[in-house]
């Protein structure tokens, strides 16, 4: 090639690289966030789709509606019956086929895991409660048969479910708006039972319990649909595409979870989820997303909603249906309701009230998403940051402590509640309505209040301002509190009579004071050792009005979050003793309802773990929502000869006069399915703190003692992975201080009495015995003897596949699983080979390889030019 030639095609390398970088790379950028189909026709309910059958469209099996044409349900699923009973209400469905346009719902009956086949009556009574307002309020009703612990639905837990099924289509023979499903997520899963495999094996064992049932169905005339999971959590639609069901209405799941199972294009991946979901829609079988979620498979982490958005476009543009899990105020990030957490949230009403609508605020994030996926609309999610605090509402007849200040110039007004606000005449003398001439107007102020309010991170102190007939009124303030005594505002603010409109036989404007307009607001909202708000001056002026009416005083702004300073974290080891100053690896679970400092402390004259905390007075429906969960991950975690778990506790209340605290224990080890929950706990009456002798520092002293002999399949050799200790709330007052000392393993020989609690080889002091609840009859599935409290299911199971998928497998239930320090976390392992989406990242290296490209034109051309000066 000569001079001019290398030199054009250089320059054509160049312009080409310049071109692609400018158009072609931005495309790929932007692919992804252009998903068409998020935005959906509103579901179709039964009323108008009726009896559901499988279809082909398109040359692909889908669903279809009585009449042959496509239909997509787009809904939610319970958590357990046995364990959130509360979401079964007529007004939890009405707002989800109303407002949320739900068509399906979801009733997961557990079978195992104190579920039907421990309480068959209760549980099978709340399928049917769950089925009639299903269909009451128009929706269609999947009736979840819930294999899940164990993972083989021919174990003998199962061994019901041909005489469930056949009775409840006996009590609604051929219903177009049920739906069956016969095993949720067969699995590895060996906890209370066998697993299966995940493979061809794995499914012929499925395929063998569920051909029978199916059969049974049909022979008594029902042509309900009926959906069948597949092995690996019900990841593996494909091994039922190469040996279907023998039945023409049959529909085969698929389980995911957006922060673990990523999209594939492809088909030819069996370790992706969606890759065998595309090849069971290419091998002729219709699929049925019957559960999903916007965490990882543990339940926690994210929520990743970029992810969600391209399984959802997925499912979306081939018809397949979906279901969300779920519908509960668990502390984890796939529940759709706000969850309990200490000094930040209260638990979301499972019933919405008679409105029949959740507010926003009471949806957690993945709520607020999913509602608006399911709705088919423009996802648009409020400000979690944002909040507003109503300080005076004056509902309960008083004045909320308001009266004329002594220094008000003027004196004769006269302050009363009427009708729920605060009633203020004598206003003809105070008529000063500028900005800043308000000195010369009326004060008043809330001295005999007597209460506090924390405002930190305030921004605007709002109020309605109600008249008889519209008017001007100018408002000046000075919140006050231990940070700021008195701050002279910078001016009034005014609404005039055109801010008016008519409330009832008034007229309403809602008035707003910044904290440019109150400094005192800002000083108390920014003080770094004191927020709280005891009291509030208001200098009040008017023009043609002697009588006022003010209502709904409230501060509104940003949270802001203060930083918990735990002691250091160190290496875990164990023996826990925590004389190394750390906190020997130990920390808070995930999902644990209290995450305040942990710390090390002396207690009994040594070092202990510690952390102080209260029990909330408005208890949650789970017991274990508000309860401090301690996570202690370790790579030698194994029993050995041990039997029993030992620690000393230690209480300094503040408040302790009733109720229970009940200690549970939890092992997550991968070969049971990432829950291993010992039947045993440890129960402190705390009426009875005062037969419990003090030590020399005077803490209440514990030796508890937790057996773990009991807990199915767990041998030896089992890596146990992490343990979690939960100290439930059982209807306490408890506040104050805990402590923690001396964690761990011993045998029975060890212990000369573990059955009461009570350690005789102690150090001299009378350790509180507690109550050792040993194979009771107690729920240890939930940690609360309450059957049906709704209290926190011990389902935590990670459902972690068997190396076929990404490494996590399903969480199906997404269950109590402390994520633990991250690096340790093994439910999630991307090195298995999940084909990832083309995102930003990989449409970044393409544009690096362009830029590359350019450069090295530019490089070559310029050499090219130096040799031709040189000759």
């Amino acid at each position: 090639m000569n001079g001019y030639s290398l030199k054009r095609f250089l320059l054509t390398a160049i312009a080409f690289s310049v071109i692609g970088s400018v158009f072609f790379v931005p495309k790929i950028l932007t692919a992804d966030t252009h998903l068409d189909q998020l935005i959906v026709n509103t579901a179709t309910k039964p009323s108008e789709g009726g009896a559901l059958q499988i279809i082909d469209h398109n040359g692909q099996k889908t669903l279809g509606d009585e009449n042959g044409n496509p239909i997509q349900l787009r809904g939610m699923s319970t958590h357990g019956l046995q364990w959130f009973p509360e979401i079964i209400n007529n007004n939890a469905f009405a707002a989800l086929s109303n407002d949320w346009e739900s068509n399906v719902i979801r009733l997961a009956m557990y079978v195992g895991e104190e579920g039907y086949a421990s309480n068959p009556d209760v549980i099978k009574q709340r399928v049917i409660e769950g089925i009639e307002l299903a269909k009451a309020h128009d929706m269609y009703v999947i009736v979840d048969w819930h294999v899940h612990a164990p993972g083989d639905p021919n174990a003998d837990v199962y061994n019901g479910a041909m005489d469930f099924f056949k009775e409840i289509s006996e009590l609604y023979p051929n219903d177009p708006h049920i739906i069956y499903e016969l095993a949720n997520e067969p699995s590895s899963n060996s906890t209370g039972g066998p697993g299966l495999t995940n493979d061809e094996a794995g499914w012929k064992k499925v395929k063998d319990y569920a051909q029978p049932i199916v059969d049974m169905l049909r022979e008594t005339n029902n042509e309900n649909l009926v959906i069948v999971g597949s092995p690996n959590w019900s990841q593996r639609p494909d091994l039922a595409a190469d040996d279907p069901i023998d039945d023409d209405n049959t529909i085969y799941t698929v389980h995911f979870y957006s922060g673990s199972h990523f999209p594939a294009a492809d088909s030819s991946d069996r370790t992706n989820v969606m890759s065998n979901a595309r090849y069971a829609l290419e091998n002729d079988i219709a699929i049925f997303v019957s559960e999903w979620g916007t965490s990882e498979a543990n339940g926690n982490g994210g929520p990743f909603l970029e992810e969600a958005d391209e399984w959802i476009q997925f499912l979306n543009e081939n018809n397949v249906s979906w279901v969300n899990w779920s519908l509960t105020n668990k502390n984890e990030t796939s529940g759709s309701f706000t969850p309990f957490q200490l000094g930040e949230t209260v638990a979301t009403d499972l019933d919405p009230g008679d409105d029949q609508k959740w507010a926003t605020e009471e949806l957690s994030v993945s709520g607020e998403y999913i509602r608006a996926r399911i709705k088919g609309i423009p996802y648009e999610p409020i400000d979690r940051d944002a909040y507003s605090l109503s300080v005076w509402d004056f509902d309960d007849g008083t004045t909320g402590g308001f009266g004329v200040n002594g220094d008000s110039p003027i004196q004769d007004i006269n302050v009363s509640n009427e009708n729920g606000a605060l009633r203020i005449e004598g206003l003809d003398e105070s008529n000063d309505t500028s900005e800043g001439n308000f000195w010369a107007n009326a004060r008043l102020s809330a001295d005999s209040w007597g209460d506090s309010v924390n405002i930190l991170g305030a921004e605007t102190l709002t109020m309605d301002v109600i008249v008889d007939e519209p008017a001007t009124v100018s408002i000046a303030a000075i919140p006050q509190g231990p940070a700021a005594s008195w701050v002279n505002p910078n001016r009034a603010v005014q609404v005039s009579e055109d801010d008016f409109v008519a409330d009832g036989d008034r007229f309403k404007a809602s008035l707003t004071i910044t904290k440019e307009d109150a400094p005192a607001l800002e000083t108390i909202a920014t003080n770094e050792a004191d927020n709280t708000m005891n009291n509030i001056i208001l200098f009040v002026g008017t023009e043609n009005a002697n009588v006022i009416y003010l209502d709904n005083i409230a501060v509104s702004g940003k949270k802001v979050e203060i930083p918990v300073i735990h002691d250091e974290k160190g290496e875990a080891s164990l023996p826990s003793d925590f004389e190394s100053g750390t906190r020997d690896g130990w920390e808070w679970a995930a999902d644990s309802g209290v995450k305040t400092a942990l710390t090390i402390e002396e207690a009994n004259g040594s070092n202990a773990l510690s952390w102080e905390f209260g029990y909330p007075e408005v208890k949650p429906d789970d017991n274990w929502a508000s309860a401090p969960r301690l996570d202690f991950w370790y790579d030698e975690l194994y029993l050995g000869d041990h039997d029993h778990v030992a620690f000393d506790l230690y209480l300094e209340p503040t408040r302790a006069t009733e109720g229970e605290i009940e200690i549970n224990l939890v092992f997550q080890p991968e070969a049971l399915g990432y829950w291993a929950q010992s039947s045993d706990t440890f129960n402190i009456a705390l009426e009875e703190l005062e037969d419990v002798t003090n030590t020399s520092d005077g803490l209440y002293q514990y030796e508890v003692v937790l057996n773990v002999s009991d807990i199915e399949n767990l041998e030896p050799d089992t890596f146990l992975r992490n343990m979690l200790l939960i100290f439930a709330d059982v209807e306490s007052d408890f506040a104050g201080r805990m402590y923690v000392d001396n964690v761990r393993f011993e045998s029975m020989d060890d212990n000369s009495d573990p059955g009461d609690g009570n350690n005789d080889g102690d150090d001299g002091t009378n350790p509180g015995e507690g109550n050792n609840n040993e194979d009771d009859g107690s729920d240890s599935g939930d940690g609360n003897n309450d059957e049906d409290d709704g209290s926190d299911p011990g389902d935590g199971n990670n459902d972690e596949d068997d190396g076929s998928d990404s490494g996590d497998g399903n969480n199906d239930d997404n269950q109590d699983i402390g994520s633990g320090d991250g690096d340790k976390n093994s439910t999630k392992d991307e090195s298995s080979g999940d084909k990832l989406p083309d995102t930003s990242t990989n449409s970044f290296n393409m544009l690096l390889a362009g830029f590359l490209l350019m450069v090295t034109g530019i490089s070559a051309y310029m050499l090219n030019r130096r040799r031709k000066r040189l000759h």
